[in-house]
């Protein structure tokens, strides 16, 4: 088995040699059956793989394969083992995928150094971590926060009086004024937005987008049957940090 075509395969997968056992086993065993062509993959040349990779050995590998034949994730062979085909065919779609991925998240760690504040810097490496892993309703939900956070500071420490005069103008049962900082929890986030407009403090544009982000992020927020794919997540963190974080 060739270590540099195995090494030039995982280094499209971000994180491999963090991933769990089984997972390490199922794109070992598609590499083996896809990208040099075995008609199946024996127990031993999974571990070869591993072997080849420096990685540590699945003590389990024989009784997980044994395991997800029952389940159908794996076909059993004279030979050694396949991947169901449907199983197979999402491997490859995330495998092609990857390079993108990552295209992505290093241009969002990129966006990580441009911002100032050290615990708003921490906790959107949380929010890409999240989306690293495909976690991209946590990746959104996280996002949001933040940036509703940081442009409530931004507020309170330089458009407080405006704010407060569109607060008295556009009145509001709950709340007559911004005091202290911990007062903006008490309005909603889509009252928030709309006070952050007629203050001056956020362009009609950047309202828009805010607008469209807050549904987004309350479909994400909930369960529901919304799907919430990659390419929605990535649009929704680069728009907020290059249009809210970076901006204010």
């Amino acid at each position: 088995m060739d270590r540099e075509s195995l090494v030039n395969f995982i280094s499209r997968l971000d994180g491999f040699s963090t991933w769990s056992s089984k997972m390490q086993t199922d794109y070992l065993v598609y590499y083996l059956l896809e990208k040099i062509g075995k008609e199946s993959a024996t127990v031993s040349d999974i571990d070869e793989c591993f072997r080849l990779l420096d990685l540590n050995l699945y003590g389990r590998l024989s009784v997980y394969l044994s395991e997800e034949t029952k389940t159908g994730r794996y076909v059993k062979s004279s030979k050694g083992y396949r991947l169901q085909r449907s199983v197979s065919e999402s491997i490859n779609a995330l495998y092609e995928a990857e390079p993108k991925r990552i295209q992505v998240s290093e241009h969002l760690s990129s966006l990580v150094g441009t911002i100032s504040d050290s615990q708003e810097k921490q906790f959107l490496e949380e929010a890409i971590n999240c989306y690293r892993v495909e976690a991209f309703r946590g990746a959104i939900v996280l996002t949001w926060i933040l940036t509703v956070e940081h442009l409530q500071k931004f507020t309170y420490g330089n458009f407080l009086t405006e704010f407060n005069t569109a607060l008295t103008t556009h009145s509001d049962k709950k709340m007559k004024q911004i005091i202290s900082y911990d007062d903006f929890s008490n309005l909603k986030e889509s009252r928030f937005i709309e006070l952050a407009k007629s203050a001056g403090v956020i362009s009609n544009d950047v309202r828009k987008i805010l607008d469209e982000k807050l549904g987004i992020r309350n479909s994400a927020g909930h369960p529901s049957g919304v799907k919430i794919s990659g390419h929605k997540a990535t649009e929704f963190m680069i728009d907020l940090i290059e249009n809210v974080l970076l901006k204010y």
